[in-house]
């Protein structure tokens, strides 16, 4: 059975694309003319999946012709890297045993891009935390104002960081791993609170 050359290309770029880092993603998204950035949109994944909200055709991107017939080879690509992204977070919340990373610029970059990374990351996740609870019409108050409730604030705070926040220094080095740990850690407890919400709903 012969496969047309559109195809071959879609199904190496699948294989790929398992491999892409942060930076490659990042090259992607730019490519594909796309403004939110890949940690934003890894934030907003995760997000979701702590809910237990599995489907996101409504985040994949468009670049049609008129009778949406036609879609670009770059948009195509990074739509074949967003799901990767989804089946990765889904994976490592299954896990368990505190196995899931957010998806962040590496440590060899500059701290000042990573805090962007960082704060692009916990926006996506406060912007999902919003859409799955008007999703799934949850009331605020099922939702409690206990600790679950205080990393959502922590998370919009550290949402504001920009590249004045920080300094390349070496307490602000330390200062800044502990904060990703501690959104690691937090996103993980969150999962196992929330994600009996969609079967109520």
């Amino acid at each position: 059975m012969s496969l047309a050359i559109g195809q071959i290309g879609i199904i190496i770029c699948k294989l790929y694309i398992i491999q892409l880092n942060y930076s490659d993603l990042e090259k992607l998204r730019i490519s594909a003319s796309l403004t939110t950035n890949v940690a934003e949109y890894h934030g907003l994944i995760s997000s979701r999946l702590c809910f237990g909200i599995e489907h996101f055709e409504d985040l994949t991107s468009e670049d049609s012709s008129d009778d949406k017939s036609v879609t670009s080879i770059q948009i195509q690509e990074f739509n074949n890297a967003f799901l990767n992204m989804i089946k990765d977070a889904k994976d490592q919340f299954k896990k368990g045993g505190f196995n899931f990373d957010p998806l962040l610029p590496s440590d060899s970059e500059p701290i000042e891009y990573r805090a962007l990374g960082l704060a692009s990351w916990c926006q996506g996740f406060v912007d999902g935390y919003g859409m799955s609870v008007a999703e799934l019409e949850i009331e605020i108050d099922r939702l409690g104002d206990g600790e679950a409730a205080e990393i959502i604030e922590d998370f919009a705070q550290i949402s504001t960081l920009d590249s004045n926040s920080i300094s390349d220094e070496q307490d602000e080095e330390i200062a800044f791993m502990e904060l990703v740990e501690y959104v690691r850690v937090s996103v993980q407890l969150l999962y196992e609170d929330y994600r009996g919400y969609k079967n109520e709903s």
